[in-house]
């Protein structure tokens, strides 16, 4: 099915991690609706992101190349009104299995990357007297998980980010936001939709009986970086199915 989406016409938005996943429906169809889109992709991947303006590797745990990510995107853009930062990596293990290397690497990348990213686009936003940022966080975030230590912490950390960020960006009229997905098919759930077992065990855990789509969650962030959502601050919007109403 599909759904129309919010006026993102003249929008210049950045989109970290737009090369797969959620990030890249991110900049399909926000460029396909009038956004001018600047992306990010992972250094030494075949990612790529061919609808966007502006195009440069980055890597979040980086913060001199978030900084100049952000910087090249404000030239090429002429301004950021919006950044989407979908750049994550999901780890499938307990407290045991977590290596303190293991931990470092999730916290650094999912929490540690949407840091850095909010603290380069900050000033910005203050200079513009206006933007929003939307974060990415997950269900697993909220209610917990077997076998995802860091992965629960890091998105957890998110949604504590989110509300404090929108707190901090309201005197200069800017807006942030987080966006919580449940289980979606796409390249971070590979692994897990590979195992038939594995597989049939997400699908039933989601009340619409089904895995969510990469388009799903990005109409979602779509419409927290939009104006559509003038109003809307310091939110976790929950698009997981119904996960976690059961």
């Amino acid at each position: 099915m599909t759904a129309p989406l919010v006026d993102l016409r003249g929008l210049r938005l950045l989109v970290v991690g737009g090369g797969s996943g959620i990030g890249q429906s991110c900049v399909r169809l926000a460029a396909g609706t009038g956004a001018v889109v600047a992306a990010t992709t992972m250094p030494g991947t075949d990612e790529i992101a061919p609808e966007a303006k502006f195009v440069c590797a980055c890597d979040t745990r980086d913060d001199g190349q978030v900084a100049a990510a952000v910087r090249g995107a404000h030239e090429a853009l002429g301004g950021i009104d919006a950044a989407i930062v979908t750049a994550g990596v999901f780890e499938h293990r307990n407290i045991g299995e977590t290596a303190p290397d293991d931990w470092e690497r999730v916290i650094s990348i999912n929490l540690g990357g949407a840091y850095r990213v909010a603290r380069h686009v900050a000033p910005i936003f203050e200079k513009q007297r206006g933007g929003a940022l939307v974060l990415f966080s997950s269900q697993i975030g909220l209610i917990g998980h077997r076998r995802a230590t860091a992965y629960a912490a890091s998105k957890g950390g998110v949604n504590a980010l989110a509300k404090t960020l929108a707190v901090e960006f309201a005197p200069f009229g800017a807006r942030a936001n987080a966006v919580a997905p449940g289980p979606i098919a796409t390249p971070m759930t590979a692994i897990a939709r590979a195992d038939a077992t594995r597989a049939a065990g997400l699908v039933a855990s989601i009340p619409l009986g089904r895995l969510g789509e990469a388009d799903e969650i990005a109409r979602a962030a779509l419409f927290l970086a939009s104006p559509a959502a003038s109003f809307i601050t310091g939110h976790i919007l929950v698009a997981d199915g119904g996960v976690t109403a059961v």
